[in-house]
């Protein structure tokens, strides 16, 4: 749990409504659907309004317990002792309004310090993640013989499923299995589509390992690589953005490392997201790795490097990897082959 170390360092008052913030910060993940969840730290202690219908104990923090037929802001404007307070990016509209209202002399500000705190990791996160990413790798490493011809994107889908249960906590995100022209989409829901041969098959795919998520991508070929050239353009990508890690320098700078190769090789137009998005207790996390970025990489940050080239009606290729930032540079959290993209099934 986080909790303490981050309340150590707070100075002002912040409301804290994501529940994978929350999570990251008590350790349990609260599914309370349109009722309200919030953690208020202000002087260095820490308050969580939550319904009654949710059992919970933590000794490290006070529970602010309510009712559905009572309005949980009220709680939190009378506990409010600041005349200044941050929230965080996800408090609801409906939230936020009511504690405006009630709290007129308050001034309330976006929270940018607890999403750094977040992206760097302590010793403990970072042998989760690697464990994750191990299994990951595992996991990965059983995938080429799932791909025969004539098998569904669905089918594999569920065995990638399956094969996360048996090892781990289950998936981090819904994992994607697209063949052929359908790789095209970068965030391709499996269909029943039947795999063909010399086709392009992406498989974006991740576990969760006590509460810490892994994320990878692999692209193979079944015989034959008809994408070649674009294959080892996403690759070279892939590498040069790698190279660059180290501390002190910008997320955007990492990008652009990927996105140069890319675009000099005639398809940046065809490169069309970010190159890479913090990760920890939720698959997506601060920082995002993209051209408009002013964050500085730190040492302990964990982020995906995931260039890809899509094209219409032909097929993609991505190619995504965890990296840790270390004191001398990067470490590759991931050891799944990637110059090893032809299935000879």
């Amino acid at each position: 749990m986080n909790l303490n170390h981050v309340v150590k360092k707070i100075n002002h008052s912040v409301l804290i409504s994501d529940p994978s913030m929350i999570h990251y910060l008590c350790g349990t993940r609260f599914h309370v659907g349109e009722r309200f969840l919030g953690l208020l730290i202000q002087d260095q202690q820490a308050t969580l309004f939550l319904n009654q219908l949710f059992p919970y104990e933590n000794e490290a923090l006070k529970i602010v317990r309510t009712k559905d037929e009572e309005d949980p802001i009220v709680k939190v404007a009378q506990l409010l002792s600041s005349i200044t307070l941050k929230i965080d990016h996800n408090l609801p509209s409906g939230f936020l309004l009511r504690l405006m209202d009630l709290k007129p002399g308050c001034t309330f500000e976006l929270d940018t310090q607890l999403d750094q705190l977040r992206s760097i990791k302590n010793e403990d996160e970072i042998l989760l993640m690697r464990e994750a990413s191990r299994l990951n790798d595992m996991v990965m490493a059983q995938v080429p013989s799932l791909l025969k011809i004539g098998v569904l994107e669905s089918e594999v889908k569920s065995k990638i499923i399956e094969l996360f249960k048996e090892v781990s906590d289950g998936c981090s995100f819904d994992p994607i299995v697209a063949f052929g022209d359908h790789a095209s989409d970068p965030h391709a829901f499996a269909q029943d589509r039947p795999l063909k041969e010399n086709e392009a098959i992406v498989i974006d795919m991740g576990c969760v390992y006590k509460g810490y998520c892994s994320d990878m991508t692999r692209t193979f070929f079944l015989r034959n690589n008809p994408m070649k050239d674009i294959y080892d353009l996403v690759l070279n990508a892939n590498l040069a953005a790698i190279s660059r890690v180290k501390p002190g320098l910008l997320l955007s700078e990492i990008d652009e490392a990927a996105r140069s190769v890319i675009t000099d090789g005639g398809y940046g137009s065809y490169f069309i997201h970010r190159t890479g998005h913090g990760i920890g207790t939720s698959v997506h996390e601060p920082y995002p790795v993209s051209s408009d970025s002013q964050v500085i990489c730190q040492e302990g940050m964990i982020f995906s490097i995931e260039p890809g080239i899509y094209i219409e009606g032909q097929g993609g290729i991505r190619i995504e990897d965890l990296v840790l930032v270390t004191s001398t540079g990067v470490e590759v959290l991931n050891h799944s082959p990637k110059d090893q993209e032809i299935i000879f099934a």
